[in-house]
């Protein structure tokens, strides 16, 4: 009899340790983008004679438009942003948006942050505590944004992405403890702050 339990208690052990390696390596996975994007010549987006950042075809003649690189400009006026965004990358076709960045997240600057935002990191980093230690894929998949004066804002079905794992914005505010509206107003922020606008034409 405790020959079965103990054969058991290892299945169940070796199933428990695949579940975690397999969540492990879905939330630590990079975007194939990556690879293409993180190096110090790779493109990123022009700016228009207005200063805005140029979506372009993601491929010659796609409707599929593509926003690459999109935090150099921030990084070329903030150090901070340089030491921690690796590489950017939007997309938007048929009325849906996925926008990201790779950061390293052990160079975030905390004793720089506003205390809500020390606050917010130090929750993220609780709650996802292997991410803080590595570099690690952060986004936003919208299949409805919402577009206000040339401004790009997070719709009311958009989803947070950690790697391959994706959380309802509800699900993500409870997992970070904080409310769906301070974190609506967080991403939102941050897309004015790096440059991301509405896709245009």
């Amino acid at each position: 009899m405790w020959k079965k339990l103990a054969i058991f208690l290892l299945v169940l052990l070796v199933a428990a340790i695949g579940v975690v390696v397999y969540l492990f390596t879905q939330v630590t996975a990079l975007p194939d983008w990556y690879t293409e994007l993180s190096h110090e010549d790779a493109p990123a987006a022009a700016e228009s004679p207005g200063g805005a950042l140029q979506w372009a075809p993601a491929t010659e003649g796609s409707k599929k438009k593509e926003l690459r690189n999109f935090h150099r400009r921030a990084a070329n006026k903030n150090a901070d942003v340089k030491a921690v965004i690796k590489a950017s990358n939007a997309t938007y076709e048929d009325g849906q948006l996925e926008a990201g960045v790779v950061a390293d997240l052990r160079k975030v600057p905390v004793d720089k942050l506003d205390k809500s935002q020390q606050s917010l990191f130090e929750r993220a980093r609780s709650a996802f505590p292997s991410l803080t230690d590595r570099d690690v894929y952060i986004g936003v998949e919208d299949p409805s944004p919402v577009f206000k004066d040339g401004r790009l804002e997070v719709g009311p079905s958009a989803r947070l992405k950690v790697g391959n794992l994706t959380y309802s914005l509800d699900a993500a505010a409870e997992k970070l403890g904080t409310t769906l509206a301070k974190l609506r107003a967080e991403l939102n922020q941050q897309f004015r702050e790096l440059g991301v606008a509405a896709p245009t034409g």
